[in-house]
């Protein structure tokens, strides 16, 4: 099963990275293994890469959107997606800061939807060290 953390990036900030996706994710990564005393630093730093992402408006786009398919379903704060015709067995959480993907699937649903409401999305997996602008993932599968 992968993680996937999903940050909002600024404007200004995916069409600086856009052509160098690995040293943002260096950023981030950095800002993933700070120790607890640089944690005012790295939050300080994640800021101003990043917007405030509309929790309730996505939450709300999402299941409005896919309540009636067969494959969603929603409990408590998570959104799940269970296509056995794919093998795809995925989950999102919706935070203001960043959103959660879980899946065992590399083309998850979920990218599908968000890069649809928005496309200003950076992925980072930090257990395998991928990452990817949402929008231009298509072209690694």
């Amino acid at each position: 099963m992968r993680e996937f953390f999903i940050f909002e990036l600024k404007d200004e900030f995916k069409s600086l990275y856009i052509d160098k996706p690995s040293i943002l994710y260096n950023i981030f990564e950095q800002i993933y293994t700070l120790k607890k005393e640089e944690l005012n630093y790295g939050y300080s730093l994640f800021r101003q890469l990043t917007k405030k992402i509309d929790k309730d408006k996505t939450d709300r786009y999402l299941f409005v959107k896919y309540h009636q398919s067969i494959p969603y379903s929603k409990k408590k704060e998570v959104h799940y997606y269970n296509n056995p015709a794919h093998d795809e067995i995925s989950s999102l959480v919706v935070k203001k800061a960043y959103m959660l993907v879980k899946t065992n699937y590399y083309d998850c649903f979920f990218f599908d939807v968000l890069n649809s409401v928005n496309n200003t999305y950076f992925v980072v997996d930090f257990k395998n060290q991928d990452y990817f602008f949402l929008e231009s993932r298509k072209l690694l599968v």
